[in-house]
């Protein structure tokens, strides 16, 4: 089996991570023989379009690949950690060198954030992270901030309030009592107010606004 194809089982078994990351693991499997060139874009770019932040760093700290939506969340547009969130994880990798894993939460500014570490591997120098947001800002805060930045009604601003905490269809429409199927049809009329087409799109404009 290619490199890659070890990476995204290791990542979707260790993390229990969504539909989307579950499929990467697949299409790595099926690709095992071809290129590891072809294969390893395909993986990372199905990786860059999941909901959940995820990035690997090296055991000194150095970050190899970091999504979408974990550059968004850690405020990290370029992929390098921020000074907050190297201290934070330098701690993390000494709690992490005594074996299993570790959940901690970080906090910055407004943000509260659950990180999740574990090696990628048994033998391996590459740990992987999770990231997701907990809590911020009030979420009426938050629906006001981007209602009245991207010219949006409260509810459709709201919604894409959710979306910037990383939530999934089934958790916003737990949130908002409404079916799966409504949520859908909400976010790509969303999507066409804020002229984008997919998801990591739309986060990226609510963090672009709530970052200032």
């Amino acid at each position: 089996m290619a490199e890659v194809a070890k990476c995204a089982a290791n990542l979707g078994s260790q993390f229990g991570m969504k539909r989307e990351l579950k499929v990467s693991m697949m299409l790595a499997n099926q690709l095992s023989e071809t290129s590891y060139s072809n294969s390893n874009e395909l993986l990372f770019s199905i990786l860059e379009n999941t909901e959940l932040g995820v990035f690997v760093v090296e055991n000194g700290g150095r970050v190899v690949y970091m999504n979408a939506s974990a550059r968004h969340i850690l405020q990290a547009p370029h992929g390098f950690l921020p000074d907050w969130a190297t201290v934070e994880l330098k701690q993390m990798i000494d709690r992490l060198s005594k074996g299993g894993q570790v959940v901690e939460r970080w906090s910055h500014d407004d943000l509260v954030m659950r990180v999740r570490a574990r090696p990628l591997a048994k033998f391996s120098a590459l740990t992987v992270l999770e990231v997701s947001i907990t809590a911020a800002k009030s979420a009426h805060q938050i629906s006001e901030t981007l209602s009245r930045s991207l010219e949006l009604s409260y509810g459709d601003a709201r919604l894409l309030g959710l979306l910037w905490r990383g939530m999934s269809n089934d958790e916003i429409a737990t949130t908002l009592n409404v079916r799966v199927g409504t949520v859908k049809s909400r976010l790509f009329r969303l999507y066409q107010k804020l002229g984008v087409r997919r998801r990591p799109a739309a986060v990226l404009r609510a963090a672009e606004v709530l970052r200032d």
